[in-house]
């Protein structure tokens, strides 16, 4: 675990040891996706919005470096994530060598910063 500029928040590496501390920050569950890739597990995680009803789905492809977000009619891919940020109690933020971002707050926010 390694410490970020800012002292609350943490940065791992983006592989699959990550998983559990995702969705710790985001207050959810992981589960195996119902389909993978050879050699490596597909995670999902499912963040309530409004009212507790789902309002995210995030899907974890450690082995790419990809991340998958569905928000509503919303569909976004970020590839070659190589860490993520993590900042208690607020947001999980997936980073590309790039500087490419795709934020995902605990409420169901979903942020992508594109370069």
């Amino acid at each position: 675990m390694e410490r970020s500029r800012n002292s609350n928040i943490v940065t791992l590496p983006y592989e699959e040891g990550c998983v559990e501390s995702v969705a710790e920050i985001l207050g959810v569950t992981t589960e195996v996706a119902p389909f993978r890739m050879p050699g490596s597990n597909v995670w999902q995680l499912t963040v309530p919005g409004a009212n507790g009803r789902p309002s995210v789905l995030l899907t974890m492809w450690t082995g790419l470096h990809r991340v998958d977000v569905i928000s509503g009619l919303t569909t976004v891919v970020l590839n070659d994530v190589s860490v993520v940020d993590l900042v208690p109690g607020v947001e999980v933020q997936f980073r590309t060598s790039r500087r490419s971002m795709l934020i995902v707050a605990r409420q169901g926010n979903v942020i992508v910063r594109s370069s």
